[in-house]
């Protein structure tokens, strides 16, 4: 009895020591109208977060719209670890709008034609995946472009990739991702990519 007592206070503690020095996860989001602006903005923000325990900026999205100079707008939505204080005292008391990021879910979309004039229209294969960290399923589309997201579909899927082969090959094939915080639903979208075989573009989000 004294042995299963100890064995629980033991599990308790580790428990506790494992959950203090874990990462949390946030975002915050920049505004404004001038680019190079955002981008210091965020490399000042990126120097201060490397101060903290487990500080790691992860990711930025950054969505520009309007031509303009007043009708222009950026917005950066900077994701990034550290410890539960410094991430709380930013998030209550800091200059930006942002807050923690716990369970992520995105959405895969495939798609490809189904033949060279289009007529046959196209073939779509659609998932979700759920991570428990945000860190974890940046991983899935960070430094990739159209065809290393093709590769690890096929390498992870190979069933559903082998549908949209046309004589062997892929005719224009795209591949889309949506992040999701906790559900896939509008309300919790975070931010969008397209991959195609020229460019990446990032999909306009609820900020």
């Amino acid at each position: 009895m004294k042995q299963f007592k100890l064995f629980i206070v033991l599990f308790v503690l580790v428990t506790f020591a494992v959950a203090a020095n874990a990462a949390t996860y946030g975002y915050v989001v920049v505004r404004g109208k001038n680019a190079e602006q955002i981008e210091r903005e965020i490399s000042t923000f990126e120097r201060l977060v490397k101060t903290w325990k487990n500080g790691e900026v992860l990711y930025t999205h950054t969505v520009k719209s309007g031509f303009a100079f007043m009708f222009k707008k950026v917005v950066s939505t900077v994701f990034f670890s550290g410890d539960q204080k410094s991430i709380s005292a930013l998030l209550t008391s800091g200059p930006y709008e942002g807050d923690y990021v716990r369970d992520v879910v995105v959405r895969f979309t495939f798609s490809s034609l189904k033949s060279k004039d289009n007529y046959e229209g196209e073939i779509v294969t659609t998932f979700t995946r759920k991570y428990t960290n945000v860190k974890k399923a940046i991983e899935e589309i960070k430094g990739k472009d159209c065809a290393s997201m093709w590769k690890s579909f096929e390498d992870s899927r190979a069933r559903d990739y082998k549908k949209h082969l046309a004589k062997g090959r892929l005719i224009s094939p795209t591949a889309s991702v949506v992040f999701y915080s906790v559900q896939p639903i509008e309300e919790n979208r975070m931010f969008g990519l397209t991959f195609e075989e020229k460019k990446i573009t990032s999909r306009s989000d609820k900020y």
